[in-house]
């Protein structure tokens, strides 16, 4: 109640200020690094808590709250500030989970992680939290937290201002899981309306759900596996019957499971999305939505598709060909499916809009080689814990090494040069420049002279055979591989170099095969990582 009557007077004087912004709090705080409660690393913060116009999904004028938290160390002027991050948090439920509540995972494993980057963060509570607290959320749905993100920007930019803090040189825009559909359209929202007074330097989004209607048919696909998250397809109708006026009761879209409890569980604020997820641990989508819902041929489902493809945030949108991106999803994410990720880059990729192409759109998983940097390349089931670490790890990596790898915005030309050789014949030639034998090694494993055949075919099969002890297959592999750039025209251009008869002179310069070159399974980063964390944590509390 004292919350909701603060934003009645916040919003009364934010609408009478002249500056467009009202501060309603302002408080020193702290952020963390860590992992499961244990904290690695503290940074202290200074967070200004703002009301500020924007507008609801029908466009109608509305007061919005969210916060620009800046580092001790650039608010109080003992360091340059490098630039601004617009974070667009993921799915919230609970009205403490609100940004300006001091809720803030994620983003603080991106400020206080050891190199500490220095930017200020400007985070929307977005429609239904902070001050808008009595309104439904908007959830995945148009460019409606776009703009909320968009005018939560402007409006810190005149704060900063009016007090004299550095903006610094670079600015981002990020979310993860919806708050990466959410920067999608904050993106969105900039191309088509803000081009003169907004750039951004790389807009960076993990796990997303960008295409809806791709999402939807996978959930179809997936209704009677337990393994699949269940509550982001009821979130999904929900929202779409809602937002776009569908007119559909709870009782006609959600099963006797569900229906009597989704108010409860979804809309009173009594649970955080993290709680919600445990609660309903090991149902099915089947088991909350009904077969009219989860059948491509009825009315029903036509009716959402309708509006889902009405509010699509590709339609319209001719994306600035001189944007930067970093697209990242898990390649086997069961809560937001990998295929509505994937189409995100293709739409980027492919994009052609009455006859007009952006140029510069090619898929690489090498940063800076273009203007869409891609990795698919961790599978895994999860959606939080690993897409989520090993997205703002990758975020914290981009905002630190900016100012070192850009000069006036031109790519340092020494980082130019290391980046080079890395794609799949640079590396082979890498490799054979250092002396290793690649041919050799492929042979090797291919069967030549043993069982096998360098035969194209029977290498394919050779190959399908082996990562099946690793959990994936040839398709999938096939299919990570396109997504990080590399193309059937590449390996086909690889396989013919690889088995074509090396130049005499050239091999004798060359280490032969060994038995250590055998492909073993390595652990990824985020093993390590999980794994450091797990024995710190036994060492601080075994005597405890």
């Amino acid at each position: 109640m004292l919350w909701a009557l603060v934003g009645l007077a916040t919003m009364a004087c934010a609408q009478e200020g002249t500056s467009g912004y009202q501060v309603f709090h302002e408080t020193d705080t702290i952020w963390h690094f860590g992992y499961q409660g244990v904290n690695l690393y503290s940074r202290k913060m200074h967070r200004i808590d703002i009301a500020y116009p924007s507008s609801d999904k029908d466009g109608n004028p509305v007061t919005l709250s969210g916060y620009v938290c800046i580092p001790d160390e650039v608010y109080s002027g003992a360091m340059p500030c490098d630039g601004m991050l617009i974070y667009n948090h993921y799915t919230n439920l609970a009205p403490y989970e609100a940004p300006t509540r001091g809720f803030a995972v994620g983003i603080d494993f991106v400020m206080a992680n050891p190199l500490k980057p220095n930017y200020i963060v400007v985070c929307s509570d977005f429609l239904g939290f902070g001050l808008t607290a009595d309104h439904p959320q908007v959830y995945c749905f148009g460019d409606t937290n776009g703009q909320a993100s968009i005018d939560c920007l402007l409006a810190a930019r005149k704060l900063l201002d009016e007090r004299g803090i550095s903006q610094g040189k670079y600015l981002f825009n990020a979310g993860i899981s919806a708050g990466g559909y959410d920067a999608i359209a904050t993106q969105r929202v900039r191309d088509m309306k803000y081009k003169d007074e907004i750039r951004f330097d790389k807009t960076i989004v993990g796990c997303a759900p960008f295409d809806l209607e791709t999402a939807y048919e996978v959930y179809i696909e997936g209704k009677d596996d337990a393994s699949w998250d269940p509550t982001c397809m009821p979130m999904m109708l929900d929202q779409m019957n809602r937002n776009a006026n569908l007119g559909f009761t709870y009782e006609q879209m959600f099963t006797e499971e569900l229906f009597p409890h989704y108010e409860d569980w979804f809309l009173s604020g009594k649970y955080s999305m993290a709680e919600l997820q445990d609660m309903t641990k090991g149902k099915k989508v089947s088991d909350f939505v009904r077969p009219e819902f989860l059948s491509k041929r009825s009315p029903e489902y036509k009716k959402i598709i309708a509006a889902i493809r009405e509010y699509s945030l590709a339609n319209d949108w001719i994306p600035d060909s001189t944007a930067h991106y970093y697209v990242m999803h898990l390649a086997r994410d069961k809560v937001v499916p990998t295929a509505s990720g994937r189409k995100f880059i293709e739409f980027l990729h492919d994009f052609d809009y009455d006859g007009k192409t952006c140029d510069g759109f090619t898929k690489s998983i090498v940063p800076e080689r273009t203007r869409l940097q891609t990795n698919f390349l961790i599978p895994s089931e999860k959606h939080t814990l690993v897409g989520g670490i090993v997205c703002v790890l990758h975020l914290a990596a981009t905002l630190t090494a900016y100012p070192v790898l850009y000069y006036d915005g031109e790519l340092n030309t020494h980082y130019a040069d290391l980046i080079e050789p890395a794609t799949l014949m640079g590396i082979i030639k890498l490799l054979e420049s250092k002396g290793y034998d690649v041919r050799g090694m492929v042979k090797k494993l291919s069967g030549e002279g043993e069982e096998g055949s360098t035969d194209f075919f029977g290498m394919l099969s050779s190959i399908s055979q082996t990562l099946e002890k690793y959990g994936t297959s040839l398709e999938e592999v096939m299919l990570i591989a396109s997504d990080s750039g590399v193309e059937i025209s590449d390996i086909l251009a690889v396989y013919q170099y690889l088995t074509a008869d090396p130049d005499p002179a050239e091999a004798k310069t060359r280490r032969v095969a060994s038995a250590s070159d055998t492909l073993v399974a390595e652990p990824m980063m985020i093993d390590y990582y999980q794994q450091y964390l797990t024995n710190w944590l036994n060492e601080e509390t075994k005597d405890k």
